[in-house]
């Protein structure tokens, strides 16, 4: 039976839905689950799901108490097959598949799933595992990412727990906003993010999705103009030339340097404040560029989100900031 069932969420995961395909109903135990694949039929209640994303899906679920059997992860600079920016998690149990851009089907299938679960842009991966198991596709980054979560808390019978963590996070951000008071809205704020290992000739700006996106509408701060959603279009890398554009009297830096599963060992930080270009900015004169630990707020999770939160408003808070570098 599961396989004929798997190839009816295959033709699913491979259209959106149509009117008659969403009137569909499911076999006994199953439930019909809208997500940016399709119309699909999961468990009720799944006991085996494999995930095809650790910080972007695994994550996810971990935060609301449901342990995958199996997920891809990554390959750290050590050469260790580890689960990336799941700090705190007991991930001991769960079996690692491949890196994400090698996962194997024969592997997803020796761990008997009743549901897997992976991110919008794995199309084409989902149309091949769907043979194996319901497939389920969340868009992390064409939707809020608040309206992500609440998707994997509804895929897993966990809507309550997620509404509970979303009151805690939104009453956290008002009151950082009532700390702030009108410092608020004469306090301009760069996001900017730098890999000397990526790319050393560009920087990027964050786009208005993820975790940033979800801090900056708890923490409505004031940005500069190059920084704003409708002046970023879909490239968020820019040339070193442009950086005074993005100058402030807050620049955050957003980085992995202390990223001890992934990307970490390194110091971009430095690096970044010592382009010569940086330094010739007003913010850097005033000794007001500061470091995000992106192995804390990068991932999709509330939590992330929080840790972003709680970076970013323990400067803002500071009494010793010189909030009049450019003009608001």
């Amino acid at each position: 039976m599961k396989l004929v069932f798997s190839t009816l969420v295959l033709g699913l995961a491979m259209a959106a839905a149509t009117p008659s395909l969403a009137q569909q109903t499911c076999e006994t135990g199953f439930r019909l689950f809208s997500h940016v694949g399709g119309d699909t039929c999961i468990p009720q209640d799944p006991q085996r799901i494999v995930t095809l994303s650790d910080q972007n899906v695994m994550l996810a679920l971990l935060e609301l108490g449901v342990t995958p059997v199996g997920s891809a992860g990554k390959i750290d600079h050590h050469g260790n097959k580890v689960f990336g920016r799941t700090q705190g998690y007991d991930t001991s149990s769960v079996f690692w598949l491949a890196d994400d851009e090698t996962i194997d089907a024969e592997a997803v299938a020796a761990l008997d799933p009743d549901l897997i679960v992976s991110q919008a842009n794995d199309l084409e991966m989902a149309e091949k595992l769907a043979l194996i198991a319901p497939v389920v596709l969340i868009d992390n980054f064409g939707q809020p990412v608040e309206d992500a979560l609440m998707q994997y808390a509804d895929l897993v019978n966990k809507t309550d727990l997620a509404l509970e963590k979303r009151a805690a996070l939104e009453a956290k951000a008002a009151g950082v906003r009532e700390q702030l008071g009108d410092q608020l809205d004469h306090t301009t704020v760069s996001i900017v993010k730098f890999w000397e290992e990526r790319n050393p000739d560009v920087f990027e700006i964050q786009s208005p999705d993820g975790v940033t996106g979800a801090i900056l509408r708890l923490l409505p701060i004031i940005r500069p103009d190059a920084e704003l959603a409708e002046n970023i279009g879909g490239l968020t890398d820019r040339s070193w030339e442009v950086v005074e554009a993005h100058d402030a009297d807050v620049m955050f830096h957003l980085h992995y340097d202390n990223d001890v599963a992934g990307d970490g060992g390194t110091n971009n930080h430095e690096i970044f404040k010592a382009k010569p270009l940086v330094q010739h900015l007003e913010v850097a004169k005033a000794n007001q560029i500061f470091g995000l630990d992106g192995a804390l707020m990068v991932g999709i999770s509330w939590g992330k989100i929080e840790n972003g939160l709680d970076q970013i408003a323990a400067v803002l808070v500071r009494d010793d900031l010189n909030r009049d570098i450019v003009q608001e």
